[in-house]
């Protein structure tokens, strides 16, 4: 698992999860706690209307986020890819009841999906 490409702490400010995205040539990122606990999912969208509201880039990408995200609890791509396809997503974070992190789905793995349906 590539966490560190996806992956970025709930105290990187908004112009860390840029500079993120553009290293790994993401659009989007998962957001955890220290003790690595999902609190939610951020995109460029996100930050274009965090910035357009009067954000800056020094604004903790927490204050952001919302608090509400969707996931699965298994590394399901049968279940995976009506989500993508309704919610035009391209990442889909795989948590435990407690919210850790245990996986994610890219669209890359949704087209490998459809590729070998």
């Amino acid at each position: 698992m590539e966490l560190e490409r996806y992956c970025v702490k709930e105290q990187y400010t908004i112009k860390e999860v840029l500079e993120q995205f553009e290293s790994y040539n993401n659009r989007v990122a998962i957001v955890t706690s220290d003790s690595d606990k999902v609190i939610g999912v951020v995109s460029q969208g996100d930050i274009l209307r965090a910035l357009s509201a009067g954000q800056n880039l020094y604004t903790p990408v927490k204050q952001i986020i919302k608090n509400s995200f969707l996931h699965l609890y298994e590394k399901d791509l049968e279940k995976a890819y009506p989500i993508f396809k309704k919610k035009r997503i391209s990442l889909l974070p795989v948590i435990d009841h407690s919210n850790k992190l245990i996986d994610f789905i890219t669209i890359d793995d949704i087209y490998e999906y459809l590729e070998n349906r």
